[in-house]
């Protein structure tokens, strides 16, 4: 069938373009899709986008050795016939390929087309030596390695390896070399690479531009001392480390999470510009950590089994360091409140949240850990909002008098209660916990005297009867508010 007329003016159209914009345009289509623009025309084919184009991005989500061969091919023929003034800015693999292949890929990329952005997310069946070539590139600004690896079950004998910081077995992961630096990268993300040179790797020496840092699931360093001056963003999670050290005058946002497996771990930071903090790892863990002045958002969780004297000491270091944060968030299941409760029977904590407006609490309600929460209100002298998630708890009873008593006795001497507090939320994610949390909302209404705000979220499963809506809402309704400004909602399940 003939094409009309507008087909044809729309097709004139687009092809007399000029390159520059189709350059462009054809910027946004994978490699694949812009290889088959050649049979669309032949002024396109004439143009070669596909063999010029600045992105080459190859994704294959098949793990089937089979046909990595055929993607082997595949790979050799698209970079051999690329222009050779023709630069590379994004290189991205995504496939099962065998070792040979991706060494190939790398050497060709890196050496032929000043490749600016890498990033290698593959799966491979054995371990792979990073090469040389990619540590000579003085063109290279963000790096990402990912070797798709899952690590087996977590039982006596591999737990024993991890703890000698020693490769398991099958372990399949990219291998570091000694001490090898990457001048000329801003942004570096490694998973499941094992480190073969020391502890004192990422240096002001080896990486001086490095803005950028994520290390997960790495291995082979037990300490690990990070001194990049530009340093600004750190992320590392799952390393198995004895003692890490950081410094930073730059560093703005610092998460660590599960990083420590060894009895008698330290962790030693200097960070006087952090902004953002989190921190989920053993509570254990030895702290030696400066105030941070500037820090804005922070979320704590901690994990032990048996808290002693020392235990306390690292955590009452780490609190003290947040205490300007202006927001802060405490999760569930972890001893973060459980700790705070244990520190206040010890004389309570050494500083005061003065900054702190935003508090986020996901809880039990349990007594253990109400004593945690008027610990950090006590400490919050100008809080201003609250959202407190009451979690479900196995074996959750109702409220007995004592823990009423306790709760009645500390929030009435609340200031920041009384003086400052605007907005709270109550989620409540289980049907047994509505006393709990309609008891702290009853008092929060009874001594709120500036609370504009509050808002009551029956998120329960099963969903709750309406009978027990109407009582709950009836105590709500009902009570005496200090405020007479405050706004009352109860909201219904799955809001």
């Amino acid at each position: 069938m003939g094409k009309t007329i507008l087909q044809e003016e729309a097709d004139t159209t687009s092809i007399n373009l000029p390159d520059e914009m189709l350059e462009h345009i054809f910027a946004y289509l994978p490699t694949k899709s812009l290889a088959r623009t050649d049979v669309l025309s032949k002024h396109w084919n004439r143009l070669c986008l596909w063999r010029s184009h600045p992105h080459l991005i190859i994704l294959d989500s098949v793990r089937d050795p089979l046909l990595s061969h055929k993607l082997t091919k595949l790979l050799r023929a698209v970079l051999s016939r690329r222009q050779p003034d023709s630069n590379i800015t994004t290189f991205r693999l995504c496939s099962y390929l065998s070792p040979f292949c991706l060494r190939d890929c790398i050497d060709r990329v890196v050496m032929n087309h000043g490749i600016e952005r890498l990033e290698l997310d593959v799966y491979l069946d054995c371990s792979f030596d990073l090469p040389s070539s990619l540590f000579d590139c003085n063109t290279l600004r963000v790096l990402t390695l990912n070797h798709q690896y899952e690590e087996p079950v977590d039982d006596r004998r591999y737990f024993s390896l991890w703890e000698e910081g020693t490769p398991l077995p099958s372990y399949r992961h990219f291998n570091y070399p000694d001490s090898r630096g990457l001048p000329s990268v801003h942004a570096l993300s490694l998973t499941n690479v094992y480190f073969r040179g020391g502890s004192d790797l990422f240096s002001g020496d080896n990486f001086p531009l490095l803005r950028k840092l994520w290390l997960k699931n790495c291995r082979g360093l037990s300490h690990l001392n990070i001194n990049c001056p530009g340093l600004e963003i750190l992320k590392l999670d799952g390393l198995h480390l004895k003692g890490l050290n950081i410094s930073g005058t730059g560093l703005l946002a610092l998460r660590i999470i599960k990083c420590f497996r060894y009895v008698g771990s330290w962790a030693k930071i200097w960070a006087p510009s952090l902004q953002s903090l989190y921190w989920e790892s053993r509570i254990s863990v030895k702290c030696s950590v400066k105030s941070f002045r500037d820090l804005k958002t922070c979320s704590l969780r901690f994990h032990y089994k048996i808290p002693d004297r020392a235990t306390l000491q690292s955590a009452s270091t780490l609190l003290s360091a947040t205490c300007f944060a202006r927001s802060m968030f405490v999760g569930s299941g972890n001893r973060v409140l459980e700790t705070l409760s244990k520190i206040d029977s010890e004389g309570g904590l050494p500083c005061s949240f003065t900054n702190l407006v935003t508090l986020e609490l996901h809880t039990y309600l349990t007594k253990d850990e109400i004593i945690g929460i008027t610990c950090l209100l006590r400490s919050s002298p100008i809080l201003r909002t609250m959202t407190i998630i009451s979690n479900s708890c196995s074996g959750t009873r109702n409220m007995d008098l004592d823990e009423k008593q306790y709760w009645k006795s500390q929030i009435q001497n609340l200031k920041s209660i009384e003086v400052h507090l605007k907005v709270v939320r109550i989620d409540v994610q289980d049907v047994q916990m509505h006393e709990r949390a309609v008891y702290l909302g009853k008092l929060l209404l009874c001594h709120g005297r500036a609370l504009q705000e509050m808002t009551l979220n029956l998120r329960s499963y099963p969903v709750v009867p309406s009978f027990e809506q109407q009582r709950v809402q009836s105590e709500i309704m009902t009570f005496a508010h200090a405020s007479s400004n405050v706004i009352v909602t109860l909201l219904p399940p799955h809001t």
